[in-house]
């Protein structure tokens, strides 16, 4: 199944990365991603009873949170992708700075459902879901990383 996922990620966000991509085609890759992501967490995250529809409700208000943040993260790295060999230090360091803080945002928003999904599910339900969450997350800033031009020419322009 890891490599299968790792597969279906890199499809998704590898390749739209390279390409000239419109909006519709955007949300079309992230709401096949959603479903696809959502299957995903069900196989791990098992919960019976009364409880599953509240986590349900949870997780859809997490993902539509969690959209918004990867299409603003997409715009980001596209235009990184899109104008990396001709970038100045100022327009690099303004870059990196949008993808810190579009990490750390992600990083806050799977913490504070976490936190939600504690205190309305469980204890269980909530690391399960933030470990699996933490998991795609990480696969994707890896694949993300993999798919990217690397920056080397940036230490010879400030210079």
């Amino acid at each position: 199944m890891k490599k299968l996922l790792v597969f279906g990620l890199a499809l998704v966000f590898g390749s739209p990365l390279y390409g000239q991509i419109n909006n519709d085609e955007m949300q079309m890759f992230q709401t096949m991603f959603g479903l696809a992501k959502k299957e995903i967490v069900a196989e791990f995250v098992k919960i019976d009873g009364p409880k599953n529809d509240a986590f349900w409700k949870l997780y859809d208000e997490y993902e539509g949170n969690r959209k918004q943040l990867g299409q603003k993260r997409f715009v980001v790295l596209n235009n990184y992708v899109k104008n990396y060999t001709k970038l100045t230090a100022a327009e690099t360091d303004e870059i990196m700075e949008d993808v810190i803080l579009l990490t750390t945002s992600q990083d806050k928003l799977i913490a504070r459902y976490y936190k939600k999904i504690k205190k309305q599910i469980s204890i269980t339900t909530a690391a399960q879901f933030y470990q699996i969450e933490w998991y795609l997350q990480s696969q994707i800033r890896t694949n993300i990383l993999e798919s990217i031009p690397m920056i080397s020419e940036l230490e010879k322009k400030s210079n």
